[in-house]
């Protein structure tokens, strides 16, 4: 069940636009040592938990730029996946044994850990009324279980390699990045749109807008915007190098786009807001902070920078 996905190289491509002299972040949260691939922003837009390769997750500080206690400590080896709960109390975690677990904010662990992946958990995403989690990973599986016992209540649905999942606004539908694009009904797994193939490189991100119309997603140097119900494609942009992540802003109307380099996009007219903004690390993972106040990467120098968003787009 291809989608429209080939109607792309009928389409413009919008040009990078020229790199700005460096900006200066307000805070780099410094302690991790190895890779970040994963932190959230917590509810209070004060504080950023973050978790890293090197299996610890870590709270920051974003008035102070300070580690808030010690590192959190867990068994399950390197952190690929975070997740904030919709009520803001509960952070799911995915490690590189395929385990799932679930902390609260001040990093304490509940003592079960969900098992059922056989490879690294890449993917963790809530449904919006937090009644459900549904975890992705590298072995191809989805999984969607109960919050509150952890049971299955969907899967496993079989894809390709999962490297990022997303319920839609209205919970009836989650969709996969990996491999290639799909879209699954979250309560019965049933396959609703795709595999959208031929992206050129791996899907490493896909978000959906705030009204569930739109898919954006990031792979090789492009951001792709597709229409979630016929799968065509509706716009690309090209980035100043390879993307691994895009975040929409709270009120849905910026985008934000991280590799090599980070640049901002205004949703309704692709263009590009400000200058890209340079850093000395490629970055895997950016989020705004709940008010859209903060923006915030993490990537291979260890750490997780912190911006002023008026700083990078006036």
């Amino acid at each position: 069940m291809a989608s429209g996905a080939h109607a792309q190289s009928t389409l413009p491509n919008a040009p990078p636009p020229a790199i700005s002299s460096r900006l200066t972040p307000k805070h780099e949260f410094d302690g991790h040592q190895d890779s970040i691939w994963s932190f959230v922003f917590l509810h209070d837009n004060i504080h950023i938990v973050s978790g890293s390769l090197d299996g610890t997750m870590r709270k920051w500080d974003c008035d102070t730029g300070l580690l808030v206690g010690k590192p959190w400590k867990g068994k399950g080896g390197g952190i690929w996946a975070l997740a904030l709960s919709p009520d803001g109390r509960t952070i799911a975690c995915g490690r590189e044994d395929g385990s799932v677990q679930r902390w609260n904010t001040d990093g304490e662990m509940v003592k079960k850990v969900w098992t059922g992946h056989s490879k690294a958990v890449r993917s963790l995403s809530w449904s919006p009324g937090g009644s459900h989690l549904a975890s992705g990973s590298e072995n191809g599986i989805i999984l969607v279980r109960q919050a509150g016992s952890g049971e299955v209540a969907v899967g496993p649905i079989k894809t390709g390699r999962v490297m990022s999942l997303a319920y839609s606004p209205s919970g009836r539908r989650i969709v996969s990045g990996g491999d290639n694009i799909c879209i699954w009904d979250s309560n019965t797994g049933k396959l609703l749109l795709g595999p959208i193939k031929d992206l050129r490189d791996t899907v490493t991100s896909v978000v959906w807008s705030s009204d569930s119309s739109k898919l954006y997603s990031a792979s090789d140097e492009f951001v792709r915007v597709f229409d979630s119900v016929s799968g065509i494609i509706l716009h690309r942009s090209r980035h100043d190098s390879i993307l691994y992540t895009v975040a929409l802003s709270p009120k849905h109307n910026v985008l934000a786009c991280v590799g090599g380099v980070a640049q901002l996009w205004d949703t309704g007219s692709y263009e590009p807001l400000g200058h890209p903004f340079r850093q000395d690390s490629v970055d895997y993972i950016v989020s705004f902070s709940p008010n859209g106040r903060y923006l915030a990467c993490g990537g291979n120098d260890n750490k997780v920078t912190l911006w002023m968003v008026q700083d990078i787009a006036p």
